[in-house]
């Protein structure tokens, strides 16, 4: 009914590109995340790189679950104040 002004596409338009640069984050964490789990648990391997396979998954593991944080809780998008 009514056009949006200037600054409610640029807020929208900004919420966007964040929820995108979220989804690709968490996608490629999912993506270094799932093969791993899938090779540690198929795989018969020595010890050093059943290890060094253990530690990337955990950093994987972890960064998939911090990335919601870091986009949605440590910056989120707070209205400005109009004048």
């Amino acid at each position: 009914m009514f056009a949006e002004n200037g600054h409610e596409a640029a807020m929208k338009r900004r919420q966007q590109m964040k929820f995108r640069r979220f989804i690709a984050c968490e996608g490629a964490a999912l993506a270094v995340l799932a093969p791993l789990v899938i090779l540690g648990l198929t795989l018969d391997i020595g010890p050093a790189l059943r290890w060094l396979m253990n530690i990337f998954t955990i950093a994987a593991a972890i960064s998939a679950a911090v990335i919601p944080i870091v986009f949605y809780a440590v910056t989120p998008t707070l209205p400005e104040l109009e004048r």
